[in-house]
């Protein structure tokens, strides 16, 4: 944990406090609605499903006057895959009608991505309205970005949407440089965009 000094009140956390999971999610589904919208309604469909099964210890969260504001997710895949979004097949099949379950299981077919095992991919990254402009951003990408090349991985990566400009400046600022970029019907029916950028940082020693 690390206390950033130009804001005292701000605490960069290694992993998500289990008091704050309902406020992560929350602050995750504003972010990524159009992402989810094939399976859930709102923040409380998602506090449903992944309360109680999230690997919490995939992300960072920014908590600032003891606030959960901010959090970064990633995946990894070395030795085996890990990503923060995780559910039992059971607790899927329980919390759902059955139809819903379907649709559900629909959209998180959408948004699972396969990761090498040498790249360390950042998921997502969300704010709360109320704290933009405070640099958590930032702190949050740099505090994954440490824990990437600490880890030894030769590579960062991210997707980002097209139409998402302030994240895509944002990247840029930090060193990341689009790839590759993919357009096309699964791309759209996914995010509502019509293009999703790759964006990737290779990560040097010290």
């Amino acid at each position: 944990m690390t206390e950033s000094p130009e804001s005292p009140n701000v605490q960069i956390l290694d992993h998500l406090p289990e008091r704050y999971v309902d406020d992560a999610l929350g602050i995750l589904f504003d972010a990524f609605q159009n992402k989810f919208r094939h399976g859930f309604r709102d923040a409380n469909d998602m506090i449903r499903l992944f309360h109680r099964d999230l690997r919490r210890e995939y992300c960072y969260t920014a908590i600032v006057d003891g606030r959960l504001l901010g959090i970064v997710t990633y995946s990894i895949n070395k030795p085996n895959p890990r990503e923060f979004y995780h559910v039992s097949d059971w607790r899927l099949f329980t919390t759902f009608t059955p139809v819903r379950t379907l649709r559900v299981l629909f959209n998180l077919f959408l948004l699972h991505e396969t990761v090498p095992p040498d790249e360390f991919l950042v998921e997502s990254i969300a704010v709360s309205s109320e704290a933009r402009g405070l640099g958590l951003g930032t702190k949050l990408m740099n505090a994954a970005e440490d824990r990437a090349r600490s880890e030894g991985y030769p590579l960062l990566a991210l997707d980002v949407l097209g139409i998402n400009l302030n994240a895509i400046r944002l990247y840029e600022r930090l060193g990341y440089r689009i790839t590759r970029t993919t357009r096309g019907f699964w791309v759209w029916l996914a995010t509502t965009s019509d293009a999703v950028h790759r964006m990737e940082k290779p990560l040097g020693p010290d």
